[in-house]
């Protein structure tokens, strides 16, 4: 089995993620639908600068987060708990990026928010599929 391969298999088949910001005094969390470009391990988010997660990822650009869907059965478990760094694309780069989310997600052309590059460190998956509390694990070795 290859195991990036699974992974981004995954990571492509959901759409929703839970981020987790915080700077030296305050944490908060949110969920925000993203797509996923398995060529540079990265996640793109559209979301308003000034939401309070915003707010926390203009301070700290750290952050990590899950992607887990909720099966009724453990066996069908399945999610994954990312670490990655994260900062909002301007320019032709907030274009490019724009144009591949609303491929995924048209109805964001109506909506007037920055979109956000969540570059991937390392990804923790559970899948219960493969086996009972199976992990695997990816690192950016750059």
């Amino acid at each position: 089995m290859d195991n990036i391969k699974h992974i981004c298999n995954f990571i492509k088949c959901n759409h929703l993620l839970t981020l987790c910001v915080n700077n030296s005094s305050d944490l908060w969390c949110a969920n925000c639908y993203y797509v996923f470009n398995s060529n540079e391990m990265s996640l793109f988010i559209m979301t308003s600068e000034n939401s309070k997660h915003s707010q926390l990822m203009i301070l700290n650009n750290n952050i990590v987060g899950t992607i887990a869907p909720q099966p009724k059965n453990i066996i069908d478990i399945k999610g994954i708990q990312f670490q990655g760094h994260i900062e909002k694309l301007i320019n032709k780069d907030s274009e490019k990026a724009k144009n591949f989310y609303y491929t995924i997600f048209p109805s964001a052309k109506f909506i007037s928010a920055p979109i956000w590059k969540i570059k991937l460190t390392m990804i923790k998956m559970t899948d219960n599929s493969l086996s009972f509390g199976k992990k695997l694990i990816w690192h950016n070795n750059v």
